[in-house]
């Protein structure tokens, strides 16, 4: 992730003046109020960081804004449904994490106000979702240290959970 304060206030090579503000990956212009957003990508294994100022990120990605709690709690829901179908209370060792992803969807609120209107059906959720790519980043990237990655292939994504924890 590159380091904002590294950045900030940095001798421009172009115009030959120290600028106050971040220069937008997009635009290419220094701006005062830049944001990092991360994008996901294959698959929501693999993640890349951009500056955006905020009409870039208002154009290129979303005009939706969700709740960062809802996001939180959809992805602690994700969570709740792995340990609930392979922790050591249930016969299952592991869990196909699309399959896991359609129960929460099915049974939890927070996670029907996260994906909003953008499903019409639950077999729509697969490898190919977008929305949960950033719930598959930090589950297969280590970021989530109760849940075990047991087959890292898109479509056989195999989870379980880590008893002890």
């Amino acid at each position: 992730m590159p380091d904002l304060h590294i950045r900030l206030g940095q001798y421009c090579t172009i115009c030959q003046y120290k600028h106050e503000g971040l220069v937008c990956d997009y635009c290419n212009e220094y701006k005062t109020w830049i944001c990092l957003k991360d994008v996901y990508y294959n698959y929501g294994f693999s993640k890349r960081s951009y500056h955006t100022c905020s009409d870039c990120y208002f154009n290129l990605f979303s005009t939706r804004l969700v709740e960062e709690d809802t996001i939180c709690k959809a992805y602690q829901s994700i969570l709740q449904v792995i340990k609930d179908r392979t922790g050591d209370k249930s016969g299952n060792k592991t869990i196909d994490y699309y399959e896991a992803v359609r129960i929460t969807y099915a049974e939890n609120k927070y996670m029907q106000k996260y994906l909003d209107k953008r499903i019409k059906d639950v077999k729509e959720i697969d490898k190919t979702f977008k929305p949960i790519w950033e719930f598959t980043y930090k589950i297969s990237g280590g970021e989530e240290e109760r849940v075990r990655l047991v087959k890292r292939d898109p479509d056989n994504l195999l989870v379980s959970w880590i008893s002890g924890n």
